[in-house]
């Protein structure tokens, strides 16, 4: 068997140039996207050469990864280059670095040239790299200044609309607590959160030293940690020791200027086997919450004033004059507001909210604020009980924030977000609506990332497991049987390797087409790992299994695979079953020599 690099980085693009960069050396390389498939990898081939990490990998972490791997007897001459965007993961990976067996220990900024001469110096047996906090002080200000330009931070309630969204978020995760933090200069605090201990709900927030955030901020990525309680950086922090977080995924909030604000999370008590798919799911989420927090302070907080030359007299301003001054400023806004002066005056609107509410902008222009309050209460399901809650919105000295499920002109939820200021004459308002993105097509789309391979269409694995466990019983109260298939594209790593990504992306949707056409119903085809599809076939005996498997792998043209098929055992629990399906494959694939070996 060829020596080979395995690169275990849950980021293709990454990958694909840690892939050119081994290449270069005359390995052959393979591509792990979880520590959990990175030791599968080395089951079946045996130990690599050259071992190229993140520390913060999915389902089983970079340090568990390292250990597991000294501890075989094959992995005496394997060499070890971390690659990390965690400083303080870096510097404990320092420490480690004899007992792990680390011989380049890089940074994620660093540059092409640094990254070759990583893998030349561990392939030499050569330390590189260094356990160094690389800490830029200047862009820790931008990023606090950031925060408090944006008046994110609100000593009030925290947002029912982000409460909601937290919640939504532990569910689709399957987790009892999510947040939504800021991290400060001292401390995190939780401009959102659901299922904290009565203690950290009161206080909104934790050191920053204890805040796994803090890691997501400097990393500028999205940092899984499967068992804390396991982890030589994370187990001695007390939060962890306490019994509050057993393990942790958080994915950074990103501004359109590119200061990190803090970052969407998800904690468990027990461990968390998080794929890959769901970390994308989630830097996906935290994406459009950055981009909402961004889009709502735009609109709502002050200008600041223009400089007064010395000397010049104070300008004194009318409320006609102020008003007009804020008319200006909302007709260039690209987003829906509108002005209610004192008294519920005439109020100034712009383009944008008289596209969103369908209303010409001329009607909007004259429209009296009492009479467009009706107009949006009318696009809801409830058009009563919303204008009781619209009335409050132009009456409040401390301002409100309603969200509501518009139904015309075309479905959407949006945030009512009114806001008082002081104007010559007495309290005006700024009211926005901004279009959240977040309600049901948010939901829709949260669900579809969690439950529905991007890729293929196909179901993850996440939801494979739940159907098959349900099918499983279904067919032992009908008496019938039940069978699986594992199928596996063969030669993933080698297609990628010599035709590119998008070749191997190719191969793999051509495979899970031709499985489909092949699967009758009530079977169903599930993307297990990256090159590994999972057919269940309910009803189907051990003969029904084998002719699915035997037409697959007879299928004339590209791509070639591999199968196997099994049959559940009486009560024989599903996990055992897959375990047996995992045991045939890794037997099974040695059996077929890859194809630049055929002749």
């Amino acid at each position: 068997m060829p020596r080979y690099a395995l690169i275990a980085e849950p980021d293709r693009h990454r990958a694909a140039g840690l892939l050119s960069l081994v290449q270069q050396e005359g390995l052959e390389g393979v591509v792990a996207r979880d520590g959990a498939e990175a030791q599968e990898t080395v089951r079946l081939r045996g130990a690599p050469a050259l071992l190229v990490t993140d520390l913060a990998l999915p389902r089983v972490d970079g340090f568990a990864l390292l250990a597991w791997l000294r501890g075989r007897s094959d992995a005496g001459g394997t060499a070890v280059m971390v690659v990390t965007a965690f400083d303080e993961l870096r510097v404990r990976a320092w420490q480690l670095k004899d007992s792990l067996g680390i011989h380049a220990l890089l940074s994620r900024r660093a540059g092409p040239e640094a990254m070759r001469d990583g893998v030349r110096r561990a392939l030499a047996g050569q330390l590189a790299g260094h356990g160094q906090l690389e800490l830029n002080a200047e862009d820790e200000k931008r990023r606090l200044t950031r925060i408090e330009e944006m008046q994110l931070v609100d000593p009030g309630l925290p947002d029912a609309g982000l409460q909601e969204l937290v919640t939504e978020v532990a569910q689709a995760f399957g987790v009892p607590v999510a947040l939504l933090t800021l991290v400060l200069g001292d401390r995190q605090w939780f401009k959102a959160h659901v299922g904290l201990p009565s203690t950290l709900a009161r206080d909104r927030g934790t050191p920053r030293d204890w805040a796994f955030c803090h890691h997501v901020v400097q990393g500028r990525e999205a940092m899984v940690v499967p068992d804390a309680t396991r982890h030589p950086v994370f187990r001695a922090n007390p939060l962890v020791r306490e019994g509050i977080i057993g393990s942790y995924a958080g994915a950074p909030l990103i501004t359109s200027t590119g200061e990190v604000l803090g970052s969407l999370c998800v904690i468990d008590t027990r461990p968390l086997m998080l794929g890959p798919e769901d970390l994308a799911a989630l830097r996906e989420l935290a994406g459009r919450v950055a981009e909402n927090l961004e889009h709502t302070s735009l609109v709502t907080r002050p200008r600041p004033a223009a400089p007064r030359p010395q000397g010049a007299p104070e300008p004194v301003l009318n409320e006609a004059a102020a008003l007009a001054l804020v008319r200006e400023a909302v007709s260039a806004l690209e987003v829906p507001v509108l002005v209610v002066a004192p008294g519920r005056k005439p109020f100034a609107a712009n383009a944008a909210l008289a596209e969103l509410l369908g209303l010409p902008e001329d009607r909007l222009a004259g429209m009296p604020f009492d009479s467009l309050c009706q107009h949006v209460a009318n696009l809801t399901a409830d058009p009563g009980g919303t204008l009781r809650q619209l009335d409050l919105a132009a009456e409040g000295s401390r301002g409100l924030h309603l969200t509501l499920s518009l139904e015309r002109p075309r479905p959407r939820v949006v945030r009512w977000v009114a806001r008082p200021f002081l104007v010559p004459g007495g309290s005006a308002q700024l009211l926005s609506l901004v279009d959240l993105g977040i309600g049901a097509d948010l939901k829709a789309q949260r669900e579809r990332l969690l439950r529905q391979d991007a890729l293929t269409g196909l179901d993850s694995r996440r939801v494979g497991e739940e159907r098959l466990a349900r099918e499983i019983a279904r067919c032992r109260r009908d008496g019938v049987p039940v069978s699986l298939l594992l199928v596996v594209l063969a030669d993933l790593a080698t297609l990628n390797r010599t035709r590119g990504f998008d070749a191997g992306d190719a191969a793999l949707r051509e495979l899970s087409r031709r499985a489909e056409g092949l699967c009758p119903p009530p079977g169903f085809v599930v993307r297990w790992t990256g090159d590994t599809f999972l057919i269940a076939l309910p009803g189907a005996d051990a003969v029904g299994a084998e002719a699915m498997r035997q037409a697959l792998m007879d299928a004339p043209g590209p791509p070639a695979c591999v199968a196997i098929a099994v049959t559940v055992r009486g009560e024989e629990d599903p996990h055992g079953t897959l375990d047996r399906a995992h045991a045939a494959l890794a037997r099974a694939k040695p059996e077929r020599k890859p194809a630049s070996e055929q002749g």
